[in-house]
């Protein structure tokens, strides 16, 4: 058994300086990566903000679709005024 710099008995022997501080950095960021995870799923400001993109995505197809129809129809009316005029001056 060894005692590391914090005093706990191991019982492999002690790594390198480098070594332990790039793994002690590993860990330190796990934990808060993790920590992390759990705060954003416990947030609802995410899911509120999801809820505004996909009624903003329906308003925005809705009046794409209200758009793509009147101008169908307008044209075939504008169309249909072009043919009864030329009827009438035709004559």
């Amino acid at each position: 058994h060894t005692k590391s710099d914090t005093g706990i008995e191991r019982d492999s022997p002690t790594l390198p300086g480098r070594v332990e501080t790039e793994i002690k950095l590993i860990l330190w960021r796990d934990i808060t990566m993790i920590k992390f995870i759990k705060n954003f799923r416990k947030d609802e400001a995410g899911a509120v903000t999801v809820d505004w993109v996909v009624l903003t995505a329906a308003v925005v197809g809705l009046a794409v679709a209200a758009y793509t129809a009147i101008e169908t129809n307008t044209k075939s009316l504008a169309s249909q005024a072009a043919t009864q005029i030329n009827g009438e001056v035709g004559k």
